[in-house]
């Protein structure tokens, strides 16, 4: 017989859930356990990788997602241990776990069920690990935001029990899947997860099972772990709320059924109420491009109105207008604009509004009594077309400014590993992180250092990999800094690093057999004529005030990479040098095939103190492969912002 039986169901989380196993195999110590892994259908290859790295995993790989549940009770109806832990794949034990849990128990011979505290990647606790079940006093001023406004009430506080001490052992009335130690004996007496949840709830309902049966559930905090909360959930989608409000409503028929209706009609209204609100919030997401086309439509129909007639509309006007509106709404529904993909096609909304505009126009001249809408229709058009791809451009121009990194704002990491960052030549064109390794920083791997480094540099993102820190040592750094705004990541010693995510490093490039897109003939001609015409504006009004001062001021050689660039720009315009390119001063010898030398581009944006000889054939390289118009504007943008902040 085993001393442990850990049950984990899997969902596409891969490196998630190998971080957890081994968690599990540290926390282990001499006890004797089985690990039961249950793969729902992933597409990820998870159990593959699984069976693999981890021999003794008992493996069970499902042929469709059967849910939380029924996944659950498959690997429990095998399990030999004398305890059993309910665990999430998104879950990091910390040494010493089991034993903890397995003394708690011996101690209090009456326990069904224990928590260990769940704590989330910013290092706050995670209260879905202690809560109350949903009586009207509980669910009441949960549905009304009360519990949000005074967390620390007895009284409205009682759902995820905030007024408790968060670091004080506390008997609850449930606890969440994502980690539930039980002992094999009770859950023996109170039977299974009901399959009847597919996702959310079952643990509510196991828990009531529990108590039902006179055992006791416990908080007990002197354990904790680490819960990267939603790695294998999107909560998101509709399928959420489907899932979760649906599971709460089961739950409510299924163990309330003898109070009183009163009681049981709150209570599902209630449930109504928040699942109707969590519906309208996401369809609100979706549908919101709808909802700014018919304001901006109706507000330049009554515009145009106005114009002409010098009067607000009148009733029949209105539904006039109505009419051309629905008219423009069903062409931007039927071009694509409302989709997740195309919401924001510029030129899919301006075909739309002008194919529109002929339907609308038409109609004008076929139906005499509304013939007098010709001038607006007119006037509309021309609104539509400036406002409606217009505040789609906003948004695109804003995306783009926060994806590319255009002001330049850089995220301060921390990386304790023994190993340093592979960064992608990409991931530097982005430029998106300041980057500190602790075993740089500090001569002692001690706890108290990477503490005092993380508030001394501010740190916003801390990055672990192999073995500098204990679990538990992590745990307690996470702990220190849930209060600000740090978040934590830990990636499989057996995965290279990279910056945020989990990808194989890409520190050199494939070199042969490239096609270089600054060859491109369409990418010669555009970059050529975004030449001409910005340096011809530029030549007009900014390079006569900059010869003036070149005159008075010490000149520099091109050589020290400080060439007074917009001295370049009657070169620029004849076609000796681009905006954007390689640099002045280097020398690309008999090489003809990287463009032409740049006022700036990425090794002049880039550029620092020991740069390698590698790292600039790799920029060079990188540019050459990759130039569009689009990124010369970019790294045009990232160089003004660098002047204005220096």
């Amino acid at each position: 017989m085993y001393d442990i039986s850990v049950v984990i169901v899997n969902y596409n989380v891969k490196d998630a859930v190998d971080n957890c196993i081994a968690s599990i195999y540290k926390t282990l110590g001499s006890l004797k356990a089985e690990i039961y892994f249950v793969d729902n259908n992933s597409i990820d290859g998870s159990a593959e990788y699984i069976s693999s790295k981890y021999p003794d995993v008992l493996v069970i790989a499902n042929r469709k997602n059967v849910g939380f549940s029924k996944a659950n009770n498959i690997a429990l109806k095998r399990v030999q241990g004398k305890f059993i832990l309910i665990l999430n794949p998104d879950t990091v034990l910390e040494e010493g776990t089991f034993q903890k849990l397995i003394t708690f128990c011996e101690s209090h011979a009456n326990t069904g069920a224990i928590s260990s505290k769940l704590i989330l990647s910013s290092g706050k606790l995670d209260y879905a690990c202690r809560r109350s079940f949903p009586t009207p006093s509980v669910a009441i001023p949960r549905i009304l935001g009360l519990s949000k406004i005074f967390p620390k009430s007895r009284l409205f506080g009682k759902y995820n029990l905030t007024y408790l001490d968060e670091n004080k052992t506390a008997e609850v009335d449930a606890i969440c899947g994502a980690f539930m130690f039980i002992p094999k004996t009770v859950l023996d007496k109170t039977g299974l997860f009901d399959e009847d949840y597919f996702m959310y709830g079952e643990d509510l309902d196991l828990c009531y099972r529990i108590k039902q049966n006179g055992y006791s559930i416990y908080y007990y905090p002197e354990v904790t772990t680490i819960h990267l909360k939603g790695e294998s959930t999107r909560k998101t989608h509709v399928s959420f709320v489907n899932n979760f409000y649906g599971a709460m409503s089961i739950f409510v028929k299924k163990n309330f059924t003898g109070s009183p209706r009163i009681v049981l009609f709150f209570l599902q209204a209630g449930i109504f109420y928040r699942s109707f609100f969590s519906y309208t919030k996401r369809i609100l997401k979706i549908i919101y491009p709808v909802i700014i086309d018919c304001l901006i439509l109706y507000s330049i129909f009554t515009v145009s109105v106005f114009i002409r007639f010098k009067m607000l509309p009148n009733e029949p006007y209105l539904f006039i207008m109505s009419v051309y509106i629905a008219i423009w709404i069903i062409l931007l529904t039927l071009f694509g604009l409302y989709t997740r993909r195309h919401h924001l096609s510029l030129k899919r909304a301006f075909n739309a509004i002008l194919f529109g505009f002929f339907i609308n126009a038409s109609i004008t001249f076929f139906l005499k009594e509304v013939a007098y809408s010709r001038e607006v229709v007119i006037s509309a058009t021309v609104f539509a077309l400036l406002f409606l791809p217009g505040w789609r451009a906003v948004i695109n121009i804003y995306r783009f400014i926060i994806s590319k990194n255009i002001t330049l704002k850089k995220i301060n990491i921390l990386v304790v590993s023994d190993r340093h960052l592979s960064q992608n030549i990409e991931e530097k064109f982005e430029s998106r992180y300041n980057i500190f390794y602790f075993d740089r920083i500090s001569k002692d791997k001690n706890i108290d250092n990477l503490e005092e480094i993380i508030k001394l540099k501010n740190i916003e993102e801390v990055i672990f990999s192999g073995d500098h820190f204990a679990n538990q040592d992590i745990l307690r750094v996470m702990w220190s800094f849930r209060h600000d705004n740090v978040t934590f990541r830990i990636i499989p010693t057996g995965n290279e690093l990279i910056l945020s995510r989990i990808k194989s490093g890409i520190d050199s490039l494939s070199l042969i057999e490239i096609e270089y897109n600054i060859n491109n003939k369409l990418n010669i001609f555009l970059k050529r004529g975004f030449d001409l015409i910005l340096s011809a504006i530029l030549l007009l009004l900014v390079y006569p005030f900059i010869f003036m001062y070149s005159k008075t001021a010490v000149k520099k050689e091109y050589k020290n990479k400080s060439v007074p660039k917009l001295l370049l720009l009657p070169e620029v315009f004849t076609g000796k040098y681009s905006f954007v390119g390689i640099p002045v001063w280097y020398d690309t010898g008999d090489i003809d095939y990287l463009g032409k030398k740049g006022l700036t581009g990425l090794i002049q944006l880039y550029n620092y103190e020991g740069m390698t000889e590698e790292e600039t054939d790799n920029f060079i390289l990188f540019y050459a492969k990759n130039q569009s118009l689009i990124s010369d504007i970019e790294i045009l943008l990232k160089t003004v912002f660098s002047l204005i902040r220096k």
